[in-house]
C-alpha cells in the first residue's frame, strides 16, 4: 500500500469520506464549504502530515490536504496553507521547489504558514518562527503578515531514510507535535479569514490609515488601516533619518479593514533603540505617512 493510500484511509477518524476512485488511490474529500481550501505540506517522517490534517481537523475539516509531491494545482482553491518540516534550517527541496513554480498563485492564496521542527525538545519561540517562518517560507510565497505557527515535532526512526537513521542512532524516537494546538492555529486561520470577508462586504469609501496605538509604545503597538479598493499594500517602517528598518507588510489585499503589528524588531529580527519612527504604508503607488515613538 502507497503512502498516499494508507494517509488517506486514515482520515477517516476526522469524518471526511474516502473511496477508491478509478482503483488508483483513495480521495480525501474535505466537509462541504463554500470556500476550497488546501493544506500542502512536505515531510520526511509523517510529522507536518499529523500537522496538516488536524489544522484542517480545527477548521471543521473543510480543507483538502496534500503531501506536495502529489502536486497539487492552486489554481483549484481559494485559500491555501502550507508548511513543511524542517531540516538543516529549511524544508524539503520539493517544498522549496513547489513554492518557487507556484509563487504567483500562491502569494495571492496563501492564509497561513507552519513549519514543525525537533528544536531538540526545548520550546519554541521569536528566534524559530523568523528563522522557519519569515525568513524561509514566508518569503518563498511572497507573503507577510499571515498566521503562521512553529510546532514542536516528533522523530519515528523507522520512517528515516538510512542514512538520517544511522546518524540519529543513539538517540531515543520522542513525540511532541500537540493535536490541540495544530487545531487551534487551523481556527485561527479560518476565523481570521472568515473576519476579513466579512469586512470587504461593505466596501470602504476612502483610504486611511489610523494613528497606532499605543503610541508612544513600550514593546510592541497596532497598526490599524482601512482600504477603499483593491491593490498592492506595502507598509515601511522607517527611522528619524528615513532609513528603512522593518518591511512590515507586502502583498495584495481586497478592500477592508487590517491590522497588524510591529514588534520593534528590524528586518533581521533584532530590537531596534528608542526614538522616532514612521510607518509608510503605500496602495497601489499612494503613501500615506505616521509618525510614532518608542521608548523602552
Amino acid at each position: 500500500m502507497n503512502r498516499r493510500n494508507f494517509f488517506k484511509m486514515g482520515l477517516a477518524g476526522v469524518g471526511v469520506v474516502v473511496f477508491a476512485k478509478k482503483a488508483r488511490a483513495l480521495e480525501y474529500y474535505p466537509m462541504p464549504s463554500d470556500k476550497k481550501w488546501a493544506v500542502i505540506y512536505g515531510t520526511w517522517c509523517g510529522s507536518s502530515r499529523d500537522a496538516a490534517v488536524w489544522i484542517s481537523e480545527g477548521m471543521g475539516g473543510i480543507a483538502n490536504v496534500f503531501d506536495v509531491r502529489e502536486n497539487p494545482n492552486p489554481t483549484e482553491f481559494d485559500h491555501i496553507i502550507i508548511g513543511g518540516s524542517i531540516r538543516s534550517s529549511v524544508t524539503r527541496k520539493e517544498l522549496q521547489d513547489y513554492i518557487k513554480e507556484h509563487q504567483s498563485v500562491l502569494k495571492e492564496k496563501v492564509r497561513g504558514l507552519f513549519a514543525v521542527c525537533g528544536n531538540m525538545g526545548q520550546p519554541v519561540g521569536p528566534q524559530q518562527t523568523a528563522q522557519f517562518i519569515d525568513n524561509h517560507l514566508a518569503r518563498l510565497c511572497g507573503v507577510t503578515n499571515v498566521p503562521s505557527r512553529v510546532f514542536l515535532g516528533r522523530i519515528t526512526k523507522c520512517l528515516l531514510d538510512p542514512q538520517t537513521a544511522q546518524m540519529m542512532a543513539g538517540m531515543e524516537d520522542y513525540d511532541h507535535l500537540k493535536r490541540s494546538e495544530c487545531m487551534a492555529f487551523g481556527r485561527e486561520i479560518l476565523e481570521k479569514v472568515t473576519s476579513s470577508i466579512g469586512k470587504t462586504d461593505q466596501v470602504p469609501k476612502e483610504f486611511r490609515v489610523e494613528q497606532n496605538y499605543p503610541n508612544p509604545f513600550n514593546s510592541t503597538t497596532t497598526i490599524h488601516y482601512v482600504l477603499h479598493t483593491s491593490g498592492n499594500v506595502k507598509l515601511n517602517i522607517l527611522d528619524a533619518k528615513g532609513e528603512k528598518v522593518r518591511t512590515l507588510l507586502e502583498k495584495y489585499h481586497l478592500p477592508g479593514e487590517y491590522t497588524l503589528q510591529w514588534d520593534a524588531r528590524d528586518d533581521f529580527g533584532k530590537y531596534v533603540s528608542s526614538g522616532s519612527y514612521f510607518y509608510v504604508l503605500v496602495l497601489n503607488g499612494a503613501p500615506i505617512v505616521k509618525k510614532m515613538l518608542l521608548v523602552k
